[in-house]
């Protein structure tokens, strides 16, 4: 799938190639891409930015393409993670409520869209690694791909659907493709909750077999 193969089947699916239709399909593909970012949990969309506190300064800026902070570490000069744990905001003004006094961070909240709030207020520009959920790079005519394309197809075609059948208020048609969406939603959660057992699998079976050592030795 495309970007132009999926503005296509739009056209064919809703049997509407008037102007006003495909003036608006790039706003049904935007939507959808959006609905489904909050209804997936996919590990494909977590990634790693790297960057530094700043010295007296308790804020720390998110990547720009950041939608929800996972962890949040700090390195020492030996390359080894402290993980800071996460508070609310009210949490980190009662517990460090003078910013002019520094110290390592220990702890980090949500302040804002763009910013983190840390406590103590750093007192070095030690490297910060943040693992997060990243914003898809929205389809477009210049973008013709992404990770839904590639993988989720099926779920990004009926997610545009639904929303060129609200444009249409095509009820009968709404409610068909929204069950297939639904599906499609819990297909790929399966899949991605199936993915993280397998992941902790390992170190249990391994740890399992050690204990069978032991006990026959």
């Amino acid at each position: 799938m495309t970007y132009s193969s999926l503005t296509q089947d739009l056209k064919d699916w809703m049997e509407n190639d008037g102007t006003e239709f495909s003036n608006e399909t790039d706003n049904f593909i935007g939507l959808a891409e959006q609905r489904i970012v909050r209804d997936i949990d996919p590990q494909a969309f977590t990634t790693s930015a790297y960057s530094s506190f700043n010295v007296d300064d308790r804020f720390v800026s998110k990547p720009t393409d950041a939608l929800v902070i996972r962890h949040f570490l700090y390195l020492d000069s030996d390359s080894k993670r402290y993980f800071l744990e996460k508070r609310t905001d009210e949490f980190i003004y009662d517990y460090w409520p003078l910013a002019s006094t520094t110290g390592t961070p220990k702890y980090w909240a949500d302040y804002s869209d763009t910013e983190l709030l840390v406590a103590p207020t750093p007192s070095a520009a030690l490297t910060i690694e943040m693992s997060y959920v990243q914003r898809l790079d929205t389809l477009s005519s210049t973008n013709t791909t992404n990770w839904l394309t590639i993988n989720a197809q099926e779920l990004l075609l009926f997610g545009s659907l639904m929303e060129a059948c609200t444009f249409s208020k095509s009820r009968e048609d709404l409610q068909i493709y929204t069950q297939r969406y639904q599906a499609a939603v819990e297909s790929i959660n399966n899949q991605s909750r199936r993915r993280r057992r397998d992941d902790y699998a390992a170190p249990s079976n391994v740890m399992g077999e050690t204990n069978i050592q032991q006990a026959t030795t």
